[in-house]
């Protein structure tokens, strides 16, 4: 299939996106980290889309794409809830 080495790379980015916004998000204080907190959330989504694509395509085992999926979605929650309590 066409484009599913972009569709890969665009999965390594989204997840290095979330771990770097993250980091820098429960730096910073008040508005700042909660705008890096939803982006940060917002790439562990698109992470998690990239992984549904993949299986779709017949690239990623269906076992290994649940648990890809599932920790991206651990993650995801732990994040929420980190954007909840941001003040």
């Amino acid at each position: 299939m066409r484009g599913v080495g972009d569709l890969a790379d665009q999965t390594r980015r989204a997840v290095v996106s979330a771990v770097l916004n993250l980091v820098e998000g429960l730096a910073a204080r008040g508005g700042r980290r909660r705008q890096l907190l939803r982006v940060a959330h917002g790439s562990l989504q698109e992470a998690k889309a990239c992984v549904r694509l993949l299986e779709a395509a017949g690239v990623l085992p269906v076992e290994q794409a649940r648990r890809l999926w599932q920790a991206l979605d651990r993650a995801g929650a732990l994040t929420w809830g980190l954007l909840r309590k941001a003040r």
